[in-house]
């Protein structure tokens, strides 16, 4: 859905995390989008961002079912926006260049404090589940570490500043065994969730977290990883699952399709209906495959993500 001299060329440029808002705008604005406003500058387009939990897959590919439903529902055409940066999509919203994102839970929060103004629609969840998951702290199998205290001194892979479970929950649970997440162990920054346990798995990194479904199946269904490769060691309290967002200023009419299509479509049984797939077992609502569909939610779902922003005074909560 890119090509030279579109806009949505702003989503491989954003994969460097260096990447400011003041050069996401610029590039915005060389690539021809409007501007001020926060308009994207063609009514009939809605832009549509998420970073995937895994490096090395291409997310149009794993989205493209969530894409059909909500041009079938809306009448619009989805251009999908490309990042494996937090930063950049906070700031495609904050700048109102981006319609409707998925969230990791922190930058959500992130996206809200520095002032966007946007409203959740619905949260992931698997069938017969509750819209929650988990982080988990991980070491290779044979590894002498057997809980988060022994991570103290160690090489350890997070994911990314701005990432729920791979970086603000498991500040949360090294601060409560007495180990500083940025100065009691040597933190590396994988990029990616899959990173993260494979960083551990081969041994480059001594221990490492990552979201649960990443560790219980995700890698393991593809091939990467083996099980009992790496063991877990911790894991944190429910975390609020990956909630969408929509941008405030779009149309009254838009906004309740799309609030519609993510909170009464956007299940596999009903886009098998909708004949968006064929089968259930082929349907992807999201990058991971266990996930049914989508749960609604509001502001105050998140205000647990907060409440570990205060106890971590972690840096990220405030300032993207």
């Amino acid at each position: 859905m890119t090509g030279p001299g579109s806009c949505d060329t702003l989503g491989d440029l954003t994969v460097k995390r260096s990447l400011t808002a003041l050069a996401m705008l610029g590039a915005l604005a060389a690539a021809g989008c409007s501007s001020a406003s926060g308009s994207t500058g063609d009514a009939d387009v809605l832009r549509f961002a998420a970073v995937p939990v895994e490096q090395n897959i291409d997310p149009t590919a794993e989205y493209q079912d969530i894409i059909a439903l909500i041009e079938k529902n809306t009448g619009k055409k989805v251009e999908f926006v490309r990042s494996t940066d937090y930063n950049a999509v906070i700031e495609g919203m904050v700048s109102g260049k981006i319609d409707l994102a998925e969230f990791g839970p922190l930058s959500y929060v992130l996206a809200k404090s520095n002032g966007a103004a946007i409203t959740p629609i619905a949260s992931m969840v698997e069938k017969g589940g509750t819209p929650t998951y988990q982080s988990y702290g991980i070491v290779p199998a044979d590894s002498r570490i057997r809980d988060i205290s022994g991570f103290k001194g160690a090489k350890v892979c997070f994911v990314d500043p701005g990432s729920t479970s791979g970086y603000l929950f498991p500040s949360q649970g090294l601060l409560a065994a007495g180990v500083d997440p940025r100065t009691g162990v040597r933190p590396v920054m994988a990029g990616g969730h899959d990173n993260s346990v494979l960083s551990v798995a081969s041994g480059t990194c001594e221990a490492g977290f990552s979201e649960n479904a990443m560790v219980d199946h995700i890698l393991i269904e593809k091939g990467k990883l083996k099980e009992g490769q790496v063991k877990v060691v911790w894991k944190s309290p429910p975390i609020p699952m990956s909630p969408v967002a929509m941008r405030d200023a779009l149309p009254a009419d838009l906004k309740t399709k799309l609030t519609q299509t993510f909170t009464k479509d956007a299940t596999k049984d009903r886009l098998v209906q909708l004949g968006i797939c064929t089968d259930e077992a082929s349907c992807r609502v999201t990058a991971d495959s266990s996930i049914w569909g989508f749960q609604p939610v509001t502001d105050a779902t998140f205000d647990s993500v907060r409440e570990v922003c205060a106890v971590t005074h972690n840096e990220k909560c405030s300032k993207a």
